[in-house]
């Protein structure tokens, strides 16, 4: 009897500390990602940068590092997911000469992109913030030169097929380099 009684408020307690654990992770995204997003064109990025976290396996408990880890694996992911939409989009076929030459390019960017991300997980997992930053540059313009390619090849006024996927890349790896910078401070 005397064990049950005891188990009752134990198993109370580490419910109620699990609880805690979970809104202050969860604050600690939200915190993270207000003080990367901070004081500068980005702001608007908060939203995303926590929804894109608070979705990621890990998130929860990790310190600012370690979601700079996490949205430098989710731009990987992306980027992964951009290749296969654009090849996709190339077999689908129906595209003219000058979207035929937009979807290459953007694949040819992404591929480039991807081999700098992986880059960019090596320095960032040996401390080199500095080279990071240089990575993810690379990496982002991957997007921005895709939609650069579809806006030529549209001049007419249509849009790009790749559209959301360009914007989702660009914030991802502006999410994971704010974080990153934020460690610098």
């Amino acid at each position: 009897m005397a064990a049950s009684l005891v188990s009752v408020p134990v198993a109370f307690l580490l419910l109620v500390l699990a609880g805690s654990r979970a809104a202050l992770a969860s604050e600690t995204v939200e915190q993270i990602c207000a003080e990367a997003t901070s004081g500068g064109a980005h702001s608007d990025l908060a939203p995303f940068c926590v929804a894109s976290l608070q979705a990621a396996p890990g998130s929860d408990g990790a310190d600012a590092r370690g979601l700079a880890a996490i949205a430098t694996n989710l731009t990987l992911a992306n980027y992964t997911a951009a290749v296969a939409t654009i090849k996709a989009l190339e077999r689908r076929g129906g595209w003219t000469a000058a979207q035929r030459g937009a979807l290459a390019t953007c694949r040819t960017r992404y591929i480039e992109a991807l081999n700098v991300v992986h880059s960019a997980v090596h320095a960032l997992a040996v401390g080199r913030l500095e080279d990071y930053a240089a990575d993810m540059a690379v990496v982002g313009k991957a997007a921005t030169d895709c939609e650069d390619a579809f806006g030529a090849a549209n001049a007419g006024g249509g849009s790009s097929p790749l559209r959301k996927v360009d914007e989702d890349a660009v914030n991802l790896t502006t999410v994971a380099t704010l974080i990153v910078r934020s460690l610098k401070k």
